[in-house]
């Protein structure tokens, strides 16, 4: 089975159907999401619809339950909290109510495989500091089964391992295809797909062949102009386009 895995899409219309497009070249049976359908870019019902037509599985993101009213504005800095005001204005009410009954992760779509947003413990946790991996990677030791956890909400590309019985996590590429061992335990982020902050202004996803035990994150370029006048155009924060260009 080979299975496209896409993460934060953030409204961004031109660089989800790149991502589309790219997956629609290759023989995809199934697209995973990672959550953050909406917020910060200004086409949230055209990619919150896509998504959820599309998708076999979709976990919720926390700008998906901020804009649906089922997260606290507190915890969001000064232009994702306008940003999220915005996209809450901008969608109608029947899909903010598919927003607000996404499932919080871990969701496992499949045998030794979970998908959360932050960590399976937390969905709002970043994986970016060792104690959140360490976390996980026992979490995962405790569980029965999972060999890969697929995240998102960091928006940067990341692979690591730990070898079963191993002390330590092991870093992977973030480019091209690595083989995935079964002695092994994963934890994969595919990167953003509409705000990648990596300082590569791509659109980032990453393709799972579990028949061939590969993961490959792939970029695509798309029209970042249209998108920055869009979000101008919109009355958005200037900080959101401004960003997009230097991919951060």
């Amino acid at each position: 089975m080979t299975c496209a895995v896409l993460s934060d899409i953030h409204g961004n219309r031109e660089a989800l159907e790149a991502v589309l497009a790219a997956i629609s070249s290759r023989s995809v049976e199934a697209v995973w999401c990672l959550g953050d359908l909406v917020g910060y870019n200004p086409d949230p019902g055209f990619c919150a619809a896509e998504i959820l037509s599309r998708a076999a599985v979709v976990v919720r993101g926390n700008h998906d339950k901020a804009v649906a009213g089922l997260l606290s504005l507190q915890w969001f800095n000064p232009v994702a909290k306008e940003a999220v005001l915005w996209t809450r204005r901008a969608l109608p009410p029947d899909t903010l109510g598919r927003l607000a009954r996404l499932p919080e992760g871990p969701v496992q779509p499949g045998r030794g495989i979970v998908l959360c947003h932050g960590t399976p413990m937390d969905e709002d946790r970043y994986m970016v500091e060792r104690g959140a991996i360490a976390d996980t990677f026992r979490w995962m030791r405790g569980s029965p089964g999972p060999w890969i956890c697929f995240h998102g909400h960091t928006h940067l590309p990341f692979a690591c391992f730990l070898r079963k019985g191993g002390k330590g996590p092991e870093a992977l590429p973030t480019e091209g295809e690595i083989g995935l061992e079964p002695d092994r335990i994963y934890l994969i982020n595919p990167g953003s797909v509409g705000q990648p902050r990596d300082g590569i202004p791509l659109a980032s996803f990453g393709i799972l062949d579990a028949d061939r035990s590969t993961y490959t994150t792939v970029r695509v370029p798309y029209d970042v102009e249209k998108t920055r006048r869009k979000i101008l155009e919109a009355g958005l924060p200037r900080e959101l386009a401004w960003r997009l260009a230097e991919g951060t």
